[in-house]
């Protein structure tokens, strides 16, 4: 039986490329969720951004409406007495983070 020798740093190495790896693929769901968002003025797909903090990432936008481009929503406004008032119209949902990281991804 031969004697196991570990090599030095292959640690350090596995974690280096774990590291490469998550920012690629970050990377590429923010762009795919990019290219997916609705343009009417452009500031949502402008808005998409990513930050990586250890080993979680944030892939989204911090425009207000973008929830709601995402998921949908009903129609509402504020009457003269202040009150929120639905008009029963509902805005269909236009989908680009859910997508974008489902999207399968090779290799």
């Amino acid at each position: 039986m031969a004697d196991y020798v570990e090599e030095p740093g292959w640690r350090e190495r596995i974690a280096a490329d774990v590291r490469e790896l998550f920012g690629r693929l970050t990377g590429e769901v923010r762009e795919d969720a990019r290219a997916l968002a609705p343009v009417d003025t452009g500031h949502l797909r402008e808005s998409v951004d990513s930050e990586i903090n250890g080993d979680t990432a944030r892939i989204g936008s911090d425009l207000n409406y973008a929830l709601y481009v995402e998921e949908g929503h009903r129609v509402a406004f504020r009457n003269a007495a202040g009150e929120t008032e639905f008009t029963g119209e509902v805005v269909s949902p236009q989908p680009f983070l859910r997508p974008a990281l489902y999207r399968k991804r090779g290799p």
